[in-house]
């Protein structure tokens, strides 16, 4: 089983990942494919200054959870894949599509926080356009 995991160095991310290892572990030969988008805006005259941060901070929070997977399980098959795009969903749905994900485990919220839904944007838009199944998990 291809378990693919968007991280983005929040809280919820991180039980993201956790979920994901537990799954793992109970499926054998499964694959843990850790996901982080550095959102990319070219319209914006600083757009260079803001993408090279963005995607530094992608490239952190991809390190901070392959950490989180291996202490969770060190046999655990974990993968790392760094996307550039202007949307994160976007960016996971087409990874999906491409690593032939059998599962998304997707945190509800992201690093932009709490807001009066129950799903972040980019969780829901993952979960309307994804092309295969998708679990959300709540931090709370």
């Amino acid at each position: 089983m291809k378990i693919l995991v968007p991280v983005d160095g929040s809280e919820y991310s991180l039980k993201a990942v956790e979920s994901a290892c537990d799954l793992a572990k109970a499926q054998p030969f499964s694959a843990l494919i850790l996901m982080s988008v550095g959102i990319e805006l070219p319209e914006l005259e600083e757009g260079r200054y803001i993408a090279d941060k963005m995607k530094a901070q992608a490239q952190a929070a991809l390190v901070q959870s392959k950490q989180a997977a291996l202490a969770k399980d060190s046999t655990l098959k974990v993968d790392t894949l760094l996307a550039t795009g202007a949307s994160p969903a976007e960016e996971i749905v087409k990874a999906a599509k491409d690593q032939k994900a059998d599962l998304i485990v997707i945190g509800s919220r992201g690093l932009a926080g709490k807001t009066s839904s129950f799903l972040g944007s980019t969780a829901s838009k993952v979960v309307t356009y994804s092309p295969c199944s998708v679990l959300v998990v709540k931090s709370d």
